[in-house]
């Protein structure tokens, strides 16, 4: 046992120093974002938690008590995920009201465990976690997946404001959970190692894609106020001028075009231009946009200039990336960029 228990204070120690050392990192930088600074202090809080376990991995601590202790202080790092992947989902979501607000049942519980610290308030708030994780997990996922949805509808580029990454991030978390639990229930020492490489692997994944990651906020400009319904397919008047002012003045060409310059354009609000993309022509602004820059621009500048870079048709066609240009031709033309370039240049059979 001793053995196991030097291999999960190697762990522990490992994680410790990984989060203690990016915190510092992250908060010493000069230029933060929001969502950058909040990743900074949940490092920092998860080095606290990781490097608190050291105490129960000394001979002799590691015992039922100990372990109950710990269990009940792991829980609120319920709340720390929640308030990143409500962020996430919803930047600006993270107040210090609704953190007070979420953090009431946990303090309740923690109280509790202090008066009468006895396993029966343990497994009660491992219960209680459990429901608290499936709660942010779900509530999580449907902001996501709204979020993705406004993005789509509201902005011709989403580079570096894409949160499309974080629907595998929700099955790693989902998996993590379940090995949290596991490590509570089972608790043995190389699980509990296995639970801190975990989550040194989860959190470097959120490091990464966070690390570049702008904030949309969906702030209405000129919609219909509340309550008011959406228009019907007869009210779209605005509809005929959508094809020829894109045509004519090729607003798809600019990489910052968003659904509500278009809107002020035809003279409509985002809502019912959303609408009219959405359910008349089924599909969203986003791929609306896109879908002109490859058919009016990029597939000509191919067949005339195949001699240009895909780098250059992508910066010439409107695209912020040439990641997002590939993606986008492979769904209007049905194949890649590459292998058009190929077939095109390929020789007519005579």
């Amino acid at each position: 046992m001793n053995s196991m228990l030097n291999i999960a204070a190697f762990c522990s120690g490992t994680a410790t120093a990984y989060f203690a050392i990016n915190a510092c990192n992250i908060i010493a930088r000069k230029e933060h974002t929001r969502l950058r600074l909040m990743l900074g202090f949940i490092f920092a809080y998860w080095a606290v938690m990781t490097g608190k376990d050291l105490v129960s991995l000394f001979p002799g601590a590691y015992t039922g008590p100990m372990l109950d202790a710990i269990q009940v202080a792991d829980g609120w790092g319920v709340i720390v995920l929640a308030c990143l992947l409500f962020e996430l989902s919803s930047p600006g979501w993270v107040t210090l009201r609704r953190v007070a607000l979420l953090s009431l049942p946990f303090a309740a519980f923690t109280a509790a465990y202090i008066v009468r610290p006895t396993p029966f308030v343990a497994m009660a708030y491992l219960l209680f976690l459990i429901a608290a994780g499936a709660w942010v997990l779900r509530t999580g996922y449907k902001r996501m997946l709204a979020y993705k949805q406004f993005l789509r509808d509201n902005y011709s580029n989403i580079d570096g404001i894409d949160i499309a990454w974080l629907k595998n991030v929700y099955f790693a978390i989902y998996l993590c959970m379940l090995f949290w639990i596991i490590t509570a229930v089972v608790r043995h020492p190389i699980i509990d190692s296995l639970s801190y490489v975990s989550s040194i692997v989860l959190w470097q994944a959120m490091l990464h894609f966070c690390a570049g990651m702008k904030a949309a906020r969906p702030v209405p400009a000129n919609d219909p106020a509340p309550g008011q319904p959406a228009a019907d397919a007869k009210d779209y008047t605005f509809a005929s001028a959508i094809d020829e002012l894109m045509e004519r003045e090729r607003l798809y060409l600019d990489p910052k075009l968003t659904l509500g310059q278009l809107a002020e354009r035809v003279g409509t609000n985002r809502t019912y231009l959303s609408n009219y993309f959405n359910g008349t022509k089924g599909m969203a602004f986003y791929d609306y946009v896109n879908s002109l820059r490859i058919t009016n621009m990029s597939l000509p500048l191919m067949d005339s200039h195949p001699e240009y870079s895909l780098e250059r048709v992508a910066e010439l066609s409107g695209f912020n990336s040439v990641s997002t240009f590939r993606r986008a031709f492979a769904k209007v033309a049905d194949t890649t960029p590459g292998r058009y370039l190929a077939r095109a240049s390929k020789p007519a059979d005579r």
